[in-house]
């Protein structure tokens, strides 16, 4: 049987030998004595000469390397077996040894040789981008890539056949190698976190994946491959974040304004003051705010957003009513928060208590209604009492002679026109501060639109005619409903009248048509002057003027058109001019068709001191004859 299993070895593929470990009288390792090796061994080292084989390799070894090999077949004595890869720089070959332990020191070695492509990185490693590099089971560099060299600044002879120790810092080679011996000895992939220095001050991040370095043919383990990838400047960026968002927690938990931060499903985050404002906590879910308002609290929106939509900014005010407690008035503001890609991640918003400025805006709104009414009083009470010392004079003008009375008439009128013109003036100066300051009264009423243009064009033919133009009037719809406010309709209409009589040309004519379709469209048209190409988009400013440098009867204060635009604006409507000179010009009035809420409520009252005759003299003051 013995001569079998000789026979068997001797004929063997793998390559077997026979050794005795000598030892010195210090009982150290000291070299190997070959005691028999089989055809393949010799085949391997193309030799048949024992010393030469020995020479190659156990008593060529490096006396720094003696130590290991004790330990070696100390290892294969204690038990029974040890493997270890070795590379034969004679005959630049790698080769796998299986040491079994024969007793009396004598170890059988079985020698696997391993072929060189197993030690080198495919080309798409070699070009990678990440690091990457191959060690043998002794953690010795075999092969590394282009970023390998580049990152630790080395030659590859600088790398290649050393280990961590002879490349980086002894705490990072340490840490390395023992991530190599875990891999290896479980067989399976690993992936590490790492950290380092990449100069004296900066700390860089890595994410390293390594595995077990296998030879395919013979299922041995070779070593380990490890890749790689910088994490650097994620790291920071993590680390940026995490910063910021303590910071933010710090502000977050400080501030009285409550901030929410939340996605298309559902709430993520609430700061503290938001139990602190509404006296309740809310939950992750929406529903919990639908649940809170049926439990008989309230939510009234003074400006809620039309079609919402989670990707875009936007700004409410509301008013809540809690049982036992007094209202509250909140400003929301809500902005997405984007992504590098404009991708909306979240969205975060500041929820204010504007109660406290809410009352102080209505006791603004209170201030500005008595000044104005003080205002309105003391311009026009001076006016009035010219108005009315006009009168008591015209009542005595009977009792005066003709060629007095000429006298007069002509005095009285330039007074009565002017104060007309100064009334308008006051008007206009005190109904456009209320517009800026929301105060101004508007007091829609369903009516006939129709009509109502029909009976301002005929009440102002005479006046038209006497100031050799004419006047016509055309509509394709005999009747209109529409909610609008007369009386601010007949101002409107009266101002663009007042304006075409103003610019026309001697016999020229003044149109004004309504057509109804979707809108109400009002077009007032006339054969005047025309308005320069660059005053087009200018025109509805306040103190705005098309002047006529030589006509000085065509004087205004600029301020019609600017309160014409106001007033069609607060009808919900729009104005533009189409102008060519010395043509004329037309000014279309656009309105909705839209019925008035005649039970809503009026804050402010419109003052009637003026009757319509009046309103039309007033209006047409600055025309002189």
């Amino acid at each position: 049987m013995d001569r079998i299993y000789r026979e068997m070895i001797e004929d063997s593929p793998m390559a077997y030998i026979h050794i005795k470990v000598k030892m010195g009288n210090d009982k150290k390792f000291i070299g190997v004595e070959v005691k028999e090796f089989n055809k393949a061994y010799k085949r391997f080292f193309d030799t048949y000469d024992e010393n030469i084989m020995n020479e190659y390799l156990f008593n060529s070894i490096e006396k720094s390397k003696l130590d290991e090999w004790r330990k070696i077949f100390r290892k294969a004595k204690e038990n029974k077996k040890c493997t270890k890869l070795i590379y034969v720089e004679k005959i630049d070959t790698h080769f796998n040894m299986e040491i079994y332990s024969a007793g009396n020191e004598e170890f059988h070695i079985r020698f696997t040789k391993i072929n060189d492509q197993c030690f080198k990185l495919s080309s798409e490693l070699k070009n990678s981008p990440c690091l990457a590099w191959i060690k043998d089971r002794d953690g010795i560099y075999v092969d590394v890539n282009n970023k390998f060299l580049e990152f630790f600044n080395k030659s590859c002879d600088e790398v290649i056949g050393k280990t961590d120790y002879e490349i980086m810092s002894k705490e990072i080679a340490k840490e390395f190698i023992n991530q190599d011996n875990y891999v290896m000895k479980d067989n399976k992939i690993n992936i590490y976190e790492d950290s380092i220095y990449l100069d004296e001050n900066k700390l860089g991040y890595f994410q390293t994946v390594k595995c077990p370095f296998i030879d395919g043919v013979n299922n041995i383990i070779l070593g380990t491959i490890g890749i790689s990838i910088e994490m650097t400047r994620k790291v920071e960026v993590f680390k940026s974040t995490e910063k910021n968002e303590k910071i933010f927690l710090e502000i977050a938990n400080n501030i009285h304004d409550s901030i929410i931060i939340l996605d298309e499903s559902k709430v993520q985050y609430i700061s503290p003051a938001f139990e602190k404002m509404f006296g309740f906590q809310l939950g992750e879910s929406y529903q919990d705010i639908e649940r809170w308002i049926k439990s008989g609290n309230e939510i009234e929106f003074e400006n809620e957003p039309k079609g919402y939509e989670f990707n875009k900014p936007y700004n409410l005010t509301f008013k809540i009513r809690m049982k036992g407690k007094e209202e509250q008035w909140i400003f929301a503001k809500f902005v997405p928060l984007l992504d590098e890609h404009g991708k909306v991640l979240k969205k975060i918003g500041i929820l204010s208590d504007v109660t406290q400025d809410k009352k102080l805006d209505l006791e603004l709104e209170k201030l500005r209604m008595d000044f104005f009414a003080n205002l309105s009083h003391e311009l026009r009470t001076p006016i009035n009492l010219i108005f009315s010392a006009l009168q008591v004079i015209n009542l005595k003008l009977n009792k005066i002679d003709n060629e007095d009375l000429e006298y007069f008439d002509k005095y009285l009128s330039i007074i009565g026109q002017n104060s007309n013109r100064l009334l308008k003036l006051v008007n206009n100066l005190i109904d456009t501060t209320r517009l800026d300051s929301g105060c101004f009264n508007y007091s829609p009423k369903n009516n006939d639109i129709i009509s109502c243009i029909e009976d301002i064009c005929l009440s102002v033919a005479d006046f038209v005619k006497a100031n050799n133009l004419s006047i016509i009037f055309d509509t394709d719809t005999e009747e209109k409903i529409i909610g609008f406010d007369q009386d601010n309709m007949e101002r409107i209409m009266l101002n663009l009248i007042s304006n075409a009589i103003k610019f026309n040309q001697p016999g020229g004519n003044i149109q004004v048509s309504v057509n109804c379709n979707e809108n109400v469209e009002i077009r007032v048209k006339d054969s005047g002057i025309g308005i320069p190409p660059e005053k087009l988009n200018s025109i509805f400013r306040r103190f705005e003027q098309v002047k006529d440098k030589f006509k000085k009867d065509r004087e205004g204060s600029g301020i019609g058109l600017s309160l014409v635009k106001s007033l069609v604006e607060i009808h919900g409507g729009r104005i533009c001019v189409n102008s060519i000179i010395g043509e004329g010009s037309e000014f279309i009035i656009t309105l909705p068709c839209d019925l008035a809420d005649e039970n809503s409520d009026n804050v402010f009252e419109n003052p009637k001191y003026l009757n319509k005759v009046n309103w039309m003299n007033v209006e047409f003051s600055d025309i002189y004859s």
